[in-house]
């Protein structure tokens, strides 16, 4: 296992690779894509166009495929596991596309509503069952038992490619877990009965700092305090309870006070992290007082016990919704809540539960997939990589500096941070961003290295071997340290593409690199570090790799932000508190107010309580950082960009861009002119015949197969939404789909086989 015991060697070369990996799969059968491909349908259209075949022959192919389609759609909407999939997502949604089993009315039994009408509302719930469907069937997503995590290992003895051996089921484990906002919504509950809330602690907000008889507040003024306010401030620790704190009505008032101020919490200190829910039984089970204690407990024994409830009718979709009714009613009754937030939103729906699952496999990697990273790795990946964070940290590091000079004041020798943190966040967010001009000067070198100007229009393959790129790759990206601490260690997602476990075992396969999180250790993520049968191990390997860093302390307002993908394994990271936000451990939470930028030997530092100094890029690293994390996507941003192979690594897959409005889809105007419309676009850009699409208001790319009518509808649908809300001008983004299902390798017990990816975790010899 090398010199540490949670990392191998990368074969030739002073990396390393953690021996633990992840494996993202689906739930759903890849084959099961298949079932809304046309093939005869799209020749006939193609033959009309070339004026070959008859616009009636056309449209017979096009009915027949419909037709097909449309017993397709009854198929899966009658398919247990798709419905209890859906159920977990949206059991409204779920209700409504399960009547499309039944048998489609005859113009009789449509109710008196318009035939036309009742067809196209047929058409897309039919189109929303199969954007769910290829979600199912073809992404990698972790959610739920349609998208289970299995952790393996990485182990250079075995001889074998992979060592897999699937248990009789698809999930080894399954586990139901209360979403962060109904906890909170839960504390908000007690908080409004009179009997509960004196009894729950009260702390002060993470972002501010007592100083005397004052508080500290982030672009504010100090507050002064009265003696009483003082007093009862001293007690707020987040643990002692308001009755406790203010015992009688002069400091209760305080308290009030400090509450309607902003300055004071009360309620439970929930860790914003699948951990907030044994704090919140903690917090209520040490209340002293009984009465208190045992209304604040019976609540929450009611939920669990609905929740309970859900776990057992896992597996049943009737039984499931009936269940997921149930715990609703009982989280309104007990919270007075609505049991969902953005309800009917496909990626964002927020319940009152969700399910996290393992999939039932034992795997094991050898070393061939190892010996197959080291020289596109060793040679350009990672040198790549470790440039691109070397580059961010020093754009900042100018860009700091300027920022500093124009806030310091005369004769100060130092920023107090609040206010270089408001001015910074232009820099982060803005139009003009270091970063940006970093992933273009990437894209430059990226472009330089495969010489990708001197390719062939309409060039779909270039090979390269990495001994011939070496000392342009060297020349290109010369960092020789990383940028930051968080910045040693790299995660690749890879597809594996091989026709079996057989085939993959005895080495025929070939590696595709889904995505390069480049800068960013992405096992660092509840969903994923939660699952690991041992994660101590984790953290002690974060901890030798990274050490503590400076992390932000996210509100739950955040955007792309959740309990779920928390980071978990660097328990002493520092917590950067800028705004009110839950979670604040009191050994590590550095409120911004306290701490100040000052240039020290032409470096600019952050000082702070208890002798703190450190450098400033490392205290924004991990908000600056994650803008590298695209860099890799966005080289080679043309209309066109070609299969980048680099000995038999898949480093970029083929790719073509356009816009909403130059695919002519948007318009509409039935199904006939749709397809042909969808036939012409794949036609004009020399697309394959199946592609994942990335519509620019989207969260998530879609399996488009172009010769399905059902999939082309659904597409076109995304597009007429990206255009009404943005306009023409919306980017869309196809890329080939590689791997294809027959590349699937990873098989069930019954020989179905998924779709899966690996994801690793690299780490520099090198720190910064």
């Amino acid at each position: 296992m090398g010199d540490h015991a949670h990392s191998i060697p990368l074969p030739g070369t002073q990396w390393s690779v953690w021996a633990d990996v992840l494996l993202r799969s689906t739930g759903f059968p890849a084959h099961g894509l298949a079932l809304f491909g046309a093939p005869e349908c799209a020749i006939t259209a193609d033959s009309h166009l070339d004026g070959t075949a008859t616009e009636a022959e056309f449209a017979q192919a096009l009915d027949a495929a419909l037709a097909q389609a449309e017993r397709a759609v009854a198929h899966v909407a009658a398919d247990p596991l798709f419905r209890e999939a859906l159920t977990w997502q949206n059991p409204a949604a779920a209700s409504r596309l399960a009547r499309l089993a039944e048998p489609v009315p005859s113009v009789a039994e449509t109710n008196g509503k318009n035939p036309r009408r009742a067809r196209k509302e047929r058409r897309a719930k039919e189109n929303t069952l199969v954007r769910y469907w290829q979600r199912y069937c073809g992404k990698n997503d972790t959610v739920g038992f349609f998208g289970p995590v299995a952790w393996g290992t990485l182990d250079p003895g075995t001889i074998q490619a992979v060592a897999a051996r699937p248990g009789g089921r698809l999930v080894r484990s399954r586990e139901v877990a209360y979403e962060f906002w109904a906890l909170e919504a839960y504390v908000a509950a007690l908080l409004s009965d009179p009997d509960v809330a004196p009894w729950l602690p009260a702390g002060v907000h993470p972002h501010l700092a007592v100083e005397g008889r004052r508080v500290l507040r982030p672009g504010d003024e100090p507050l002064p305090l009265n003696d009483a306010q003082a007093a009862v401030l001293s007690g707020c620790d987040g643990v002692r309870c308001a009755a406790e704190i203010a015992p009688d009505p002069r400091r209760a008032e305080a308290l009030e006070s400090l509450v309607e101020a902003g300055i004071v919490w009360r309620g439970v200190n929930l860790p914003y992290n699948p951990r907030a829910e044994r704090v919140l039984r903690d917090a209520l089970t040490a209340i002293p007082e009984p009465r208190a204690r045992e209304r604040a407990l019976a609540g929450l024994d009611r939920l669990d016990r609905a929740r309970a409830a859900v776990a057992a009718a896992a597996g049943d979709a009737d039984a499931l919704a009936v269940a997921l009714e149930r715990l609703d009613a009982e989280f309104t009754a007990v919270t007075g809540t609505e049991p969902q937030r953005r309800d009917g939103q496909m990626y964002a729906g927020r319940r009152v539960c969700y399910e996290e699952t393992v999939r039932d496999v034992d795997l094991t990697f050898g070393r061939p997939i190892l010996e197959a990273l080291a020289g596109p790795f060793g040679t350009v990946l990672l040198p790549a990589a470790r440039w691109l964070s070397a580059a961010l940290a020093e754009a900042y590091d100018d860009a700091f500096r300027a920022l500093y000079r124009d806030l310091l004041g005369p004769g100060e020798d130092g920023v107090p941070m609040p206010a270089f943190w408001d001015a910074a966040q232009r820099l982060l967010t803005g139009s003009d961003r270091p970063a940006d001009a970093v992933a273009s000067g990437f894209a430059r070198r990226w472009t330089e290295l495969f010489g990708l100007d001197g390719a062939a229009p309409g060039e779909h393959r270039l090979c390269f071997a990495s001994a011939d790129l070496r000392e342009r790759a060297a020349r290109l990206f010369p960092a020789e340290r990383p940028g930051w601490a968080g910045a040693r260690i790299h995660s690749p997602d890879l597809c594996v593409c091989a026709s079996s476990v057989d085939a993959l075992a005895a080495g025929e396969f070939t590696l595709v690199l889904g995505e390069m999180h480049a800068a960013w250790p992405t096992l660092d993520c509840a969903v994923f570090a939660d699952r690991h049968p041992d994660p101590g191990r984790l953290r002690a390997a974060a901890a030798e790799d990274i050490g503590p860093q400076f992390r932000p302390l996210y509100p739950t307002w955040w955007p792309q932000y959740t309990a779920r993908i928390a980071p978990v394994l660097g328990v002493d990271d520092h917590q950067l508190a800028f705004t009110a936000a839950p979670g604040a451990d009191p050994g590590r939470v550095l409120p911004i107010v306290a701490l100040t930028v000052a240039e020290r030997g032409g470096t600019l530092e952050v000082t702070g309580p208890g002798g703190l100094r450190r450098p400033l890029r490392e205290v924004f690293a991990l908000l600056f950082g994650w803008l590298g994390t695209e860099a890799f996507k966005l080289a080679g941003a043309g209309p066109h960009h070609p299969r980048l192979t680099l000995d038999g690594l898949v480093v970029a897959r083929e790719t073509w861009r356009t816009t909403v409005g130059a695919t002519r889809l948007a318009p509409g105007g039935g199904a006939a002119r749709e397809y042909l419309a969808a036939r012409r676009l794949r036609r004009s850009l020399g697309l394959p015949e199946r592609v994942f699409a990335k519509v620019g208001t989207e969260v998530k790319p879609v399996y488009v197969d172009f010769t399905g009518p059902r999939y082309v509808s659904a597409f076109a649908t995304m597009l007429r939404a990206g255009r009404a809300s943005s306009g023409d001008g919306v980017p869309v983004v196809f890329t080939e789909l590689l791997p294809g299902p027959e590349d699937a390798w990873l098989a069930d017990a019954q020989g179905r086989r998924y779709f899966s990816e690996l994801r690793l975790q690299i780490c520099d010899p090198e720190r910064p």
